[in-house]
């Protein structure tokens, strides 16, 4: 019962705090979320406990209540506003009067510098099999997936029109051929750190140049 107040009341807490809006209070949270981001990468959602992420952020468990109310939404704005914003970005290109070479190599572009720009935030979503976290929000969980089903249709799409205007080869699985550049772009999260060995423009480079050299008519 005392447990139950008590919660009650840092629940009550925090919501006048996120209503109000403070800046100390919105920074404090903004680098909470940036630790649990780290937290998250080196260990995974499920491994991942609110006191690993309070003891980076060098405090205790029940200090962090008063920012956010579960792990789960520690996970949710490590990467719901980001992948919102990069699957917009994806739809604009998706609608570009281009080509389909140009548009699947802007798509790459995107898939790339949102990685490098959002870090490591995206590369939370990447390793993570949304359908695989286990979630109390059902909703939540399912958006995930069916935005990551579409950011595959917008690519998906470019290679059926690049098979009907005749400059990619016929005969593949857009479906297939798909997968394979998705797993390409989405592994450097298994070995790319930006500001070391690499320039994202590097990634770019390479990855449209072994891409199209496979897919596209000689």
């Amino acid at each position: 019962m005392t447990e139950s107040l008590t919660e009650s009341r840092i629940s009550q807490r925090r919501q006048a705090a996120l209503s109000e809006g403070g800046a100390g209070y919105s920074a404090k949270r903004a680098e909470l979320i940036r630790v649990s981001a780290i937290v998250f990468r080196e260990k995974g959602y499920a491994a991942a406990t609110l006191n690993d992420v309070a003891a980076l952020f060098g405090t205790d468990r029940a200090s962090l209540y008063y920012y956010v109310a579960s792990k789960e939404e520690l996970f949710q704005e490590c990467i719901q506003s980001v992948l919102d914003a990069t699957l917009a970005k994806a739809e604009q290109i998706s609608r570009l009067s281009v080509s389909p070479r140009e548009k699947l190599s802007k798509l790459v572009e995107l898939m790339i510098t949102s990685q490098v720009e959002h870090y490591p935030y995206m590369y939370v979503y990447i390793q993570e099999d949304m359908r695989q976290v286990v979630s109390q929000d059902a909703r939540w969980t399912s958006r995930m997936v069916e935005q990551t089903h579409q950011m595959e249709r917008f690519v998906i799409d470019a290679l059926v029109e690049g098979v009907d205007d005749g400059s990619f080869r016929e005969g593949m699985s857009p479906t297939l051929v798909a997968n394979g550049l998705f797993g390409m772009l989405l592994w450097t999260h298994r070995w790319f750190v930006p500001g070391r060995k690499y320039e994202p423009s590097d990634l770019i480079d390479t990855f449209v140049t072994i891409f199209f050299d496979g897919i596209e008519k000689n």
